[in-house]
């Protein structure tokens, strides 16, 4: 049942690819895309590079805050970890670089799986709560966005303050009701299999619970805003090179639609899904045309071969031994 769950994502994954593939290729003119990527100016594309390696380093110091782990765990392999997890999400289906991050991290660092992957998926959750109220605060002051936007903003925002609420509680009783509420249904379980359930959600708990650190808390909102501003100069900067004059603020709109465009399932690499909402966002502030695809294309490319190739090397440099048997 577990492989026909897979197999049924992956299978859905591709088909919305496949569909929106053919629409880009339907609207657009391929010669023409390709003519205008034939001269890109690499000279604007040359502080890119630097930009990701920050964007990704700045990542893996912004997740190690969410882990409270004792010893504390190490930089390096917290970054390889992230890296890796980038190398699997480009070429395997269904997200499977979020597990093999949290089974590297796991292994180096001789942490419970549980425990790594909930601090993942809170760092997700954090995310997509710092993206959706960025988009709010976009939606709801831009003068650019059509006014229907703008109350969709008001929606965004609700939906944000009810996720923060849910963590909040869940920090604050969790400890309480669910642990009480699965040891009353784990006691029709088999004595051997009584204590997982609650080992499970002891350390999904912990994962959470480096969020509610203050410092940590402060440093994980400044490190979110250097690594939105380093991400909003590379979409800049892709932009000019391409001949588009892009103001900060649409290249900041058109990130945060990539963002929201990355949670619907797709193929590996997210091809086709990424360019739809990309030319997509492009449309909402008055960008159409080859140039809109071309850019989109091009920041693809710099995204998808820049994570790739990092983690390629840290897949081949990563230490064989974990961090006891060091």
């Amino acid at each position: 049942m577990r492989q026909l769950r897979h197999n049924l994502g992956t299978i859905i994954g591709l088909f919305i690819s496949g569909i929106a593939l053919a629409y880009i290729v339907r609207q657009f003119d391929v010669g023409d895309i390709t003519a205008t990527l034939r001269n890109v100016d690499a000279l604007l594309l040359m502080p890119v590079p630097f930009f990701i390696l920050g964007s990704f380093a700045i990542r893996a110091q912004r997740w190690r805050l969410l882990v409270k782990h004792d010893p504390p765990i190490r930089y390096w392999p917290s970054l390889s970890a992230l890296m890796i997890g980038y190398l699997f999400n480009n070429v395997l289906p269904a997200r499977a670089g979020d597990f093999g991050r949290a089974l590297e991290l796991g292994r180096t660092e001789q942490m419970s799986r549980t425990k790594v992957f909930a601090t993942l998926v809170t760092e997700r959750v954090l995310d997509l709560l710092a993206t959706l109220g960025i988009l709010a605060l976009v939606l709801l002051s831009y003068p650019a966005l059509p006014g229907w936007l703008k109350t969709a903003g008001v929606t965004v925002a609700a939906a944000v303050l009810a996720a923060l609420l849910v963590l909040v509680l869940s920090h604050m009783i969790g400890r309480v009701w669910m642990l009480d509420i699965l040891r009353y249904f784990t006691t029709y379980l088999p004595v051997s299999l009584r204590e997982r359930p609650l080992a499970m959600a002891n350390s999904a708990l912990d994962g959470i619970e480096g969020m509610f650190r203050p410092l940590h808390a402060a440093s994980f909102l400044v490190l979110t805003v250097v690594i939105w501003s380093l991400e909003v100069g590379i979409v800049y900067l892709t932009a000019a090179s391409v001949g588009l004059q892009i103001p900060l603020g649409n290249a900041l709109f058109v990130l945060l639609f990539l963002a929201i465009g990355s949670m619907v399932p797709a193929s590996p690499g997210f091809v086709g899904t990424y360019e739809y909402f990309g030319v997509s966002a492009l449309a909402l502030v008055g960008i159409t045309g080859s140039p809109a695809l071309a850019f989109i294309v091009l920041l693809h490319l710099i995204t998808l071969v820049g994570s790739s190739l990092i983690g390629g090397l840290f897949y081949v440099l990563r230490p064989k031994e974990s961090r006891n048997a060091a």
